[in-house]
């Protein structure tokens, strides 16, 4: 496949595309609509599977539709991928009022919600499964998704280290630890086909046990914001 270098997502939530004057379907949302109604193709039989004519009775138009607007079946393919990853990306609320205790669970559940959905799991075992026959279509994965994902809550992470809540480390790799504590089980259950372990108490009770280490571990102890210093404890 031919991939061009992608782009990171924006890390804010997207207002409703504009319609042109009149109400009419812009490009842009006839794009997104083409790939989100083509997506379940996609995930039901695989890349190789499906046929531009498939897609054709699913969207309508023609095959010049496609190659008009994607350049074929290839390029319909990677815009799915890229709204997925979008979704899941967006799902994220990430707020910076209240207590990171708070805050930190919001993330977790929204996060740990949206990756776990029916359809974010069947498009991660596609990924997997064509990631070594199409490389760049794995890159492309990682880096709108996983990587959009970590970069988001290192985001939040950073601005929770300027306040002086969370020590200085790196926040990328903070975002990533925390993030993969989340979703392990669960998603490798589900992967091999085994998901009782994404029950919803379940899930739950990963959130608030990552939330309390990640926290434990991290945030700046108490005694330190009480001085707003960052010396060594008293003796």
């Amino acid at each position: 496949m031919s991939i061009q270098e992608p782009k990171l997502l924006v890390r804010r939530r997207p207002r409703s595309a504009a319609r042109s004057p009149g109400g009419a379907e812009t490009a842009d949302q006839r794009r997104e609509r083409i790939a989100r109604v083509a997506a379940p193709l996609f995930l039901k039989k695989g890349y190789d599977n499906v046929s531009i004519d498939e897609i054709i009775g699913l969207v309508g138009g023609s095959k010049a539709t496609i190659y008009t607007w994607f350049g074929g079946k290839e390029g319909l393919f990677e815009a799915v991928v890229r709204q997925k990853c979008r979704d899941v990306v967006m799902a994220i609320h990430v707020d910076t009022t209240g207590s990171l205790d708070a805050q930190l669970t919001e993330i977790g559940h929204s996060f740990l919600a949206m990756v776990l959905s029916p359809p974010i799991l069947e498009f991660h075992r596609l990924m997997v499964s064509i990631g070594r026959t199409f490389p760049e279509i794995g890159r492309l994965f990682y880096e709108t998704g996983p990587a959009s994902a970590y970069s988001m809550v290192a985001e939040w992470i950073a601005k929770q280290q300027k306040d002086g809540r969370i020590i200085e480390e790196d926040p990328y790799r903070l975002a990533v630890l925390f993030l993969d504590m989340l979703i392990g089980e669960h998603q490798l259950s589900w992967l091999t086909g085994m998901p009782r372990a994404a029950r919803r108490d379940k899930m739950d009770e990963t959130v608030r046990l990552a939330v309390s280490i990640f926290l434990r571990g991290c945030a700046m102890p108490a005694w330190v914001l009480a001085r707003g210093s960052t010396v060594s404890p008293p003796s």
